[in-house]
């Protein structure tokens, strides 16, 4: 039996952003003679009795801290203190991790020794176990904590096996390790949600039952159930919020399956990994079967919530309504009173108008006779009347439509020029006829 065939591969699985503890783990592993750091696999990986390098995670967002340690025959206990000492130096802790992946690695030769050396350190599965170009891989352990043990055996340093060990293995498992870390997410988030959708119930019960169906909703005002209404629709847009979650964890649960499986098919050894699948695929099946029925109910919730804002509308449009016929009937009321009021005031318009062509032809057929007094004589009366009534007119009639020009009614302009035109005509017509009467009266 080779000894340095008998080594121990360990991967620590960090997030992206877990810097720092990834870097303590480091600086102790640098301090430490018999490992040395490789950016990249190492060429002649077996010959070296201790490396580490790192790998990113097939989705980019973990960090995969690799190391090998040599170990002596039947020493894999001895390096595993050694690895426990170096974590401990780091003060690493297990929720600075997002997992851990343990490899005892043997040469061929005796694989029950082997499995009887590991079994003594692990607790041993029977579950997991196939052949790979007659170098047995067993898994050993799996715990909650996403730390798993494989015992594998090697006899061919130049084996297709190394590749496998040393990078594909690891970024499978770190594929195992978010598939497990989605499916912790997803039951405290169905559970959240789950909590919410009750609240949500309880309370759509209470307004259906309470401020709309009890006799207390003849005293609601209208801005009362316009709150009610902001209420529901916010209540809405949180169980959509909640379905779209539900409905992203329920493709990103089968996304990640779909990649894990086709990740696995393409290895020798894809028969033990789609048993280790098929053994934690019922959990993920539950789960599906969890998110779709709590996406069901959902729906359902979503549903009640778009009635009960219907029948919130259709309250306050009702109200409105009879609000609005009440108004309608005071509106009808004001127009009937203004009515009465505009009749009103077209008679008394209508009796002013009159007084003032009165006085105007009173006024102006004095003030005639006064100045003119011999045309005046002279003038025959039917002569004085006509043109007396029509200055009287044409004045009363310029002075209303002068107010309304001043009032902005410019409409009203074309006639007021014309009217004042025929009022300056008939002064001008009074005064050249008075003259021309008062030439013939003195002639006379």
């Amino acid at each position: 039996m080779n000894p340095t065939s008998h080594f121990i591969m360990r991967y620590y699985y960090f997030l992206e952003d877990e810097t720092e503890s990834l870097e303590r783990l480091v600086t102790v592993f640098n301090q430490n003679s018999l490992i040395s750091f490789d950016k990249n696999l190492p060429a002649k990986f077996l010959d070296q009795a201790g490396v580490f390098y790192t790998l990113n995670d097939a989705s980019g967002k973990m960090n995969i801290l690799t190391i090998k340690t040599l170990s002596e025959v039947g020493s894999w206990a001895t390096t595993l203190m050694q690895l426990q000492e170096w974590e401990t130096e780091a003060e690493l802790s297990s929720d600075e991790l997002m997992g851990k992946l343990t490899v005892l690695v043997g040469p061929q030769g005796k694989w029950t020794e082997l499995l009887e050396d590991a079994a003594t350190l692990l607790s041993y599965q029977e579950a997991g176990s196939i052949g790979l170009e007659y170098r047995p891989l067993v898994r050993l352990s799996v715990d909650r904590k996403q730390e798993a043990s494989f015992l594998y055996s090697l006899d061919d340093p130049e084996s297709i096996s190394i590749p496998f060990l040393t990078r594909r293995m690891p970024m499978i498992h770190g594929s195992v390790i978010r598939l497990q870390t989605l499916d912790g997410i997803l039951k405290d988030r169905n559970f959240s949600i789950r909590g919410e959708k009750e609240e949500l119930e309880h309370a759509l019960i209470r307004i259906l039952h309470t401020k709309l169906v009890m006799n207390q909703v003849s005293i609601l005002a209208s801005e009362d159930l316009e709150r009610e209404i902001e209420g529901l629709a916010t209540a809405f847009g949180k169980v959509l919020g909640d379905q779209s979650l539900i409905s992203d964890g329920i493709n990103r649960l089968n996304s990640m399956l779909d990649s894990l499986k086709r990740q696995i098919v393409q290895e020798p050894v894809r028969q033990m990994y789609l048993n280790m699948l098929q053994q934690m695929n019922q959990t993920y099946q539950e789960r599906l079967v969890e998110l779709r029925h709590t996406y069901e109910e959902l729906n359902l919730v979503r549903e009640n919530y778009k009635a009960a804002i219907e029948v919130v509308q259709s309250k306050i449009e009702v109200m409105n309504n009879r609000t609005n016929i009440v108004t309608q009937q005071q509106i009808k009321g004001l127009l009937e009173v203004n009515t009465a009021m505009q009749k009103q005031s077209l008679v008394f318009q209508y009796a002013a108008g009159l007084i003032e062509f009165i006085i105007i032809a009173y006024y102006s057929h004095t003030l005639w006779s006064h100045l003119e007094h011999t045309a005046y004589t002279v003038i025959p009366s039917w002569i004085q009347f006509i043109v007396v009534m029509l200055f009287s007119g044409s004045a009363v009639l310029v002075t209303h439509l002068l107010a309304e020009y001043m009032q902005g009614d410019i409409h009203v302009r074309r006639k007021l020029i014309l009217t004042s035109i025929l009022l300056l005509l008939i002064f001008i017509l009074t005064v050249v006829g008075s003259v021309i009467a008062r030439s013939q009266g003195v002639t006379h």
